[in-house]
């Protein structure tokens, strides 16, 4: 294992000062980073202060709960390998939704691999902030699942069978459906939180980690940047159209204590018996299909650097939402994951979405940007001045469309 050098509080302080700046009262950053180096293993950084919605002022540390957006993606995929891969890899939609079946969806959706659903291969419509999605004409609020459900019923999405396991399309439908199937007969969303927190959080010590039922004087406010106006930033309520419907693509809360395990979990340093035999196939493509330098794991963004690249192999994720961006990241294991822990790893949660690392609009994502700066200072590294050449850096939907 080469050196991992544990980043100073003064790079780290470098790293957020010019948000900072920017946004004085209310922006924070909560900042978890872990290699097996180190003792203790994972340690946090916290900057900035955050309110919540009613103005009062709220400790900013490990208890702090921010959304973490899509990185909920990866607890579906988790909770997936468990209960139905681990057991019959090659199930397909059809096996649990079908018109006479307990889901009564149609059967336009029943060729796609439960893999394909996992890995951005399904065929589904891309939903993500390049594209549109359908929802009933007189959407309900909050977006249930049995609404969700009898809206696909009666309204099926146009499923490009050519396309699924062959080109890269981001659904958070997939992820949705994947929550639905997860939860048994008959379908309810109580049956699939409580199945997380059974068989997810609760073993790994995850005691802060909730779905989208957070009480607002718990959770700081969020922001959201548009370099284009003025002021720059404007507080903005948090949440998700879809949710509560779409649980299992986005709508975990979770404390920076709590993201600490989710991440040495990953990263194969906190072990679990039933847990940790997944890691090998969650964290390899499972798929031939990529998306630029990605290649696609079951929820996970697995980054192969291109030939003549400086930059590192990666495993990551990311997340946005209205008022919150989040990344997780860490090194892949040079071995098998989970038996051979990857050397490096970090999540970076911040309660602003839009927010750029060159503040002006057109630069990387801030967040995912801010975890590859870490992981290169971890590994001893320069940064470069120009970071155009990081991994590809999605940008945070819009209003009314999808997350990533």
């Amino acid at each position: 294992m080469s050196s991992i050098v544990q980043p100073t509080e003064s790079q780290l302080d470098t790293l957020v000062a010019p948000y900072l700046v920017r946004q004085q009262l209310g922006l924070g950053f909560s900042i978890g980073y872990a290699s097996p180096e180190f003792t203790p293993p994972g340690n946090l950084y916290f900057a900035g202060n955050v309110q919540n919605q009613f103005g009062s002022r709220m400790r900013l540390d490990g208890d702090t709960l921010f959304e973490l957006a899509s990185i909920s993606k990866t607890f579906t995929a988790t909770l997936y390998a468990l209960l139905v891969r681990s057991i019959s890899p090659s199930k397909t939609v059809g096996d649990y939704i079908a018109p006479n079946g307990p889901l009564h969806i149609s059967s336009t959706l029943a060729d796609i691999p439960l893999d394909s659903l996992m890995n951005y291969t399904s065929g589904l419509p891309e939903d993500d902030e390049n594209g549109s999605v359908d929802t009933p004409p007189y959407w309900p609020q909050p977006y249930s699942l049995r609404a969700m459900l009898s809206y696909l019923d009666g309204y099926p999405p146009v499923v490009a069978n050519a396309n699924i396991g062959s080109k890269y399309t981001y659904s958070n439908l997939g992820f949705a459906l994947m929550a639905a199937i997860l939860a048994g007969s008959p379908p309810t969303l109580a049956a699939f939180r409580n199945l997380v927190q059974s068989r997810i959080f609760a073993p790994l010590g995850m005691k802060s980690t909730f779905f989208s039922d957070v009480s607002l004087a718990q959770l700081p406010l969020g922001y959201e940047y548009d370099y284009q106006q003025s002021p720059v930033y404007e507080g903005i309520a948090p949440g998700f159209e879809f949710l509560p419907a779409y649980n299992g693509a986005s709508g975990v809360v979770a404390s920076a204590n709590d993201m600490m395990q989710w991440l040495l979990f990953n990263m194969g340093i906190k072990l679990n018996s039933e847990l940790t035999p997944l890691l090998p196939v969650l964290q390899q493509p499972s798929t031939r299909t990529m998306y630029d330098d990605y290649k696609l794991g079951l929820s996970w963004f697995i980054f192969e650097p291109p030939s003549g690249s400086d930059l590192p192999s990666s495993i990551s994720k990311l997340g946005a939402l209205d008022g919150f961006d989040s990344c997780i990241a860490f090194l892949p294991s040079s071995g098998t994951p989970g038996v051979v822990p990857s050397e490096a790893g970090v999540f970076v949660l911040v309660n602003a979405d839009q927010i750029t690392a060159d503040q002006m609009n057109n630069g990387p994502f801030l967040p995912s940007s801010l975890a590859n700066d870490i992981l290169l200072i971890m590994q001893g590294a320069e940064l470069p001045a120009d970071k155009s050449n990081y991994p590809r850096l999605f940008r945070p939907h819009r209003r009314r469309t999808a997350t990533r």
